[in-house]
């Protein structure tokens, strides 16, 4: 499993930079968060294909 967090200053690039990372498989993990300076955040989750977690050094 690899994870992420996608970070914004608006919500509109948030979510064309969440859209591209689900269509590349990612998923989102929990919900959107705004730091106390407006940044906006979320998290994100990337699978193997049987769900488990990435071998160290592997290539995604």
């Amino acid at each position: 499993m690899e994870y992420t967090v996608v970070t914004a200053k608006d919500l509109k690039s948030l979510i064309d930079n969440i859209n591209d990372l689900l269509n590349q498989g990612w998923e989102t993990e929990g919900g959107v968060t705004v730091s106390p300076d407006g940044t906006y955040c979320q998290a994100m989750l990337l699978w193997d294909e049987d769900g488990d977690e990435f071998e160290t050094g592997e290539e995604i």
